[in-house]
């Protein structure tokens, strides 16, 4: 196969820390590789939400640009829609939560994972919910918290957009009633809400901030404990081509990037878990 990254860039991503650390700007590389990508060859991207991030890092170190360079060739939408927009040919690649929406003629593998947690009032007592408690609070069946052991309030969905990876995560993971998760404002700020979304765009970006975490069947999601499996709630970023892309197409060279070594350590240091399959894999390794 021939080589992806030019070798300032891959001298880059060893010396950099997490973060948004794409480069600004990138000489043009001394050693410049068989492949390079350019603004003009780079495929388009669609993403899901919650993968759009992720995305927009690995553009803006293949084409030595910052984050905000990178937008122009990725598109944030719904998982869905990302798979959606692939099919159609819109797109040339998509990444996009693994929630069995696939269309037919795609190719796709796992490059990172993630985790759907719940969070909810700081004010509130519970701290942990089982399968079947949840269950039961997303198709509707318990509708107040003192059933389970919390106030004596009801139970209010925070909902997200239909078709999104973490909606289609939890009908997967968890069951819900679909109209129910999706048509309650995301930002409902009462005592009684529970919402529900990624690890990564909650905890490392956010979104659930000022709420508190909740431990499913006993373990609180974390970094420790979403990266050892021992988490139940994961889920799978799949990366995606058209099975037709030619061997040397700039979205199948992209594709397999992201499965090696190089693409692998990148997509890491940006706070992403490896694929389920590969921590089930060392998981199996050590207890043999």
């Amino acid at each position: 196969m021939k080589k992806l990254l030019p070798l300032i860039m891959i001298l880059a991503l060893l010396l950099s820390a997490c973060g948004d650390f794409a480069p600004e700007a990138t000489v043009e590389p001394t050693a410049a590789s068989e492949y390079a990508f350019t603004g003009d060859n780079y495929p388009s991207v669609s993403a899901g939400a919650s993968a759009s991030e992720l995305a927009r890092a690995i553009t803006a170190i293949m084409l030595g640009r910052d984050r905000d360079g990178a937008e122009g060739y990725v598109d944030s939408c719904t998982s869905t829609a990302a798979w959606e927009a692939l099919a159609a040919g819109e797109s040339g690649l998509a990444v996009a939560a693994d929630t069995g929406t696939i269309p037919d003629g795609v190719e796709t593998a796992a490059i990172a994972s993630d985790a759907l947690v719940f969070y909810v009032s700081e004010d509130n007592p519970v701290d942990s919910l089982s399968l079947g408690e949840l269950g039961e609070i997303f198709s509707g069946e318990e509708t107040d918290w003192s059933a389970l052991g919390g106030p004596d309030t009801g139970i209010v969905v925070m909902g997200r957009e239909a078709g999104s990876g973490s909606v289609e995560a939890l009908d997967l993971l968890v069951g819900c009633d679909t109209e129910l998760v999706t048509s309650v404002n995301e930002f409902e700020t009462a005592d009684g809400v529970i919402g529900f979304g990624f690890y990564y765009p909650c905890v490392t970006q956010g979104l659930a901030s000022g709420y508190k975490l909740l431990a499913v069947d006993g373990v609180l999601p974390s970094e420790a404990t979403v990266a050892s499996g021992e988490y139940p709630l994961t889920v799978d970023y799949l990366a995606g081509i058209m099975s037709g892309a030619a061997e040397d197409s700039p979205e199948r060279m992209l594709w397999l990037w992201m499965q090696g070594a190089v693409g692998q350590a990148f997509i890491s240091s940006q706070g992403y878990f490896s694929p389920a399959a590969e921590v089930a894999a060392e998981t199996s390794e050590v207890t043999e």
